[in-house]
């Protein structure tokens, strides 16, 4: 409904325009010495108009190309944070199958990646407890360093 209004709007400006151009022979001049320049005043307005939108795009364009380097670091936190969340997926996947070296390296690559690293290090720990109990005590120890995180 808004395009429908959008489109009736646009043609209605146009037939006004038109209408305006054609039953007044108005002339523009514009001197800048040496140079005199005249124009009818319809030409002058459509110019004008196309000046406004090649400013336009001119400046969505610049806007879009200054804030490339938030997006594209957007993007990559955005994708470190998926990366993280898959690691720990599969690291509780493979804990609950019980492949526990599997666990315990998914684990450990999401707490490189930052992606609840209390929990990752408390699943490796299950993980070591079952294949390698030396490590253990080494990812409670981890999981003692970052702090408790309740916001469920």
């Amino acid at each position: 409904m808004k395009l429908l209004l959008w489109i009736i709007l646009i043609f209605a400006l146009a037939t006004g325009f038109t209408l305006a151009g054609k039953y007044d022979p108005g002339y523009v001049i514009l001197v800048y010495p040496p140079l005199r320049v005249e124009l009818s005043l319809t030409l002058f307005v459509l110019l004008l108009l196309a000046l406004v939108v090649l400013i336009s795009i001119f400046s969505r364009v610049a806007n879009a190309t200054l804030n490339l380097p938030a997006q594209a670091s957007a993007f990559r936190q955005r994708r470190r944070l998926q990366a993280g969340q898959r690691a720990l997926h599969q690291a509780i996947a493979a804990d609950l199958a019980s492949h526990y070296d599997t666990a315990e390296q998914a684990a450990r690559q999401a707490i490189e990646l930052e992606y609840q690293p209390r929990l990752a290090a408390l699943i490796a720990a299950r993980a070591a407890s079952h294949h390698a109990p030396e490590r253990q005590q080494h990812w409670l120890d981890l999981a003692n360093k970052y702090p408790q995180n309740n916001s469920m």
